[in-house]
């Protein structure tokens, strides 16, 4: 099974003394002498134009395997043809010049949180058809019970979405077999404001502990022999606990850059 470690974005300010050196300005380059994969999450908040983000792209290391986050404006916000346009106006400026440059890319989007067992399948439905030409994207299962969970996952899995599964307050990692080879992992950390709707950015806030990652990191080894490639990102970027814990859960898990477990 081929491991790919990051995390969810690498341009934060705060992470100057904790990763990144102090006196230099957060790099990519630099990022990615420590991590096989990186998560951007820039394109939720906004669509780049096509210049923006091929300059982007010609800045990351070719070895770095990316996954972009689709934009709010398909998954959260709009009509369906306005989502549509969105979409459209997504593959154009990031999926296409992604994909050219490495065909093993991901997509990815998360289930807005008033999305529950009574809209569901309405949400799902609109968003294949939303998403029909953009190729094999996976959906993020955060904050949900163990029916609502496995409801989802077969609506899912029916309409060709990949499952993200996910490790926060509410729900620590618990990985199944899926009809994927591939399974995608986002790390959100366990601080009880995760389920509080109005602390913002302080929800991502924590720093796991050596004892939950070597937990999480047998959940993984658990299910080695149904994957072929995992990839992981963490979301606990506040104070540079992201790439800290990151570099350990790889150093757990017998991980060199691109290596193999």
């Amino acid at each position: 099974m081929k491991l790919y470690i990051g995390t969810c974005g690498w341009a934060y300010r705060e992470w100057v003394g904790k990763f990144f050196p102090e006196g230099i300005r957060p790099s990519v380059s630099y990022y990615s002498n420590f991590f096989s994969a990186l998560e951007i999450d820039s394109t939720y908040y906004s669509i780049p134009t096509r210049d923006s983000f091929q300059s982007s792209l010609k800045k990351i290391d070719r070895s770095l395997k990316i996954s972009v986050k689709l934009p709010s404006s398909v998954t959260h916000f709009g009509l369906p043809e306005q989502r549509k346009e969105s979409m459209k106006l997504f593959v154009e400026n990031v999926a296409d010049p992604l994909f050219h440059r490495d065909s093993g890319s991901l997509m990815l989007f998360t289930i807005p949180p008033w999305i529950g067992k009574s809209n569901m399948e309405k949400y799902l439905h609109e968003m294949k058809e939303v998403t029909m030409e953009a190729g094999h994207i996976y959906a993020e299962l955060r904050n949900f019970s163990e029916d609502l969970f496995e409801m989802t996952r077969n609506i899912l899995e029916k309409l060709d979405f990949g499952i993200s599964f996910t490790d926060n307050y509410l729900n620590h990692l618990r990985l199944m077999e899926t009809g994927e080879r591939i399974v995608y992992i986002r790390l959100h950390g366990r601080n009880p404001d995760f389920s509080r709707p109005d602390t913002g950015m302080n929800k991502f806030n924590y720093l796991y502990s050596k004892l939950e990652l070597e937990t999480i990191g047998k959940e993984i080894r658990r299910m080695e022999k149904q994957f072929e490639s995992v990839y992981i990102f963490f979301n606990n970027h506040p104070n540079g606990n992201a790439p800290v814990n990151a570099m350990e859960l790889g150093r757990i898990l017998g991980q060199s850059k691109m290596g193999f477990l």
